[in-house]
């Protein structure tokens, strides 16, 4: 799929606004105003808001091979696929350090979703410590897949 029709099927599948551009760079910007509905089906601290999810569905709905980063306790009835954490208690599919990544098969997923702690006071939470953000993209940028498509939550850009 194209860009655009990426976010002409984002605006049919979920209702929304139209609130996602296309930069001069290729990439995909916008603004997605959640709403004050912030409740966390797990429970887990971080957890996605409730459409979070859904949205990145209604984004990217050719993308079938999907990996979880940084995963918690996502809720995969929404957006299927394999998950990685550093937490054993998490039950993640790959228990794993994202900024290396070395146990899990990264070329065999077309999209990633990278939900890293945003600061150290959420590190305290989880019982891990700050991530190299550039680290990790290195990490994921050596195996991915010529079509991968990386989305990063989070409150910093990540370095490319």
């Amino acid at each position: 799929m194209e860009l655009q029709e990426r976010i002409d099927n984002y605006i049919k599948e979920t209702k929304y606004p139209r609130s996602l551009f296309l930069g001069d760079d290729e990439r995909i910007y916008g603004t997605w105003i959640m709403g004050n509905n912030y409740r966390v089906k797990s429970k887990y601290y971080g957890g996605f808001p409730a459409t979070y999810l859904k949205r990145i569905k209604g984004l990217f709905p050719d993308k079938n091979h999907v990996l979880h980063l940084f995963s918690g306790q996502v809720d995969k009835s929404i957006l299927n696929g394999k998950t990685v954490d550093i937490n054993e208690e998490n039950n993640p599919d790959y228990i794993d350090d994202a900024q290396t990544l070395f146990n899990v098969p990264i070329e065999e997923f077309d999209l990633i979703l990278a939900d890293p702690p945003y600061s150290v006071e959420d590190c305290d939470h989880y019982k891990t410590s700050m991530v190299k953000r550039n680290k990790v993209m290195k990490a994921l940028g050596d195996r991915a897949i010529k079509d991968t498509i990386i989305v990063w939550l989070d409150q910093v850009l990540p370095m490319y």
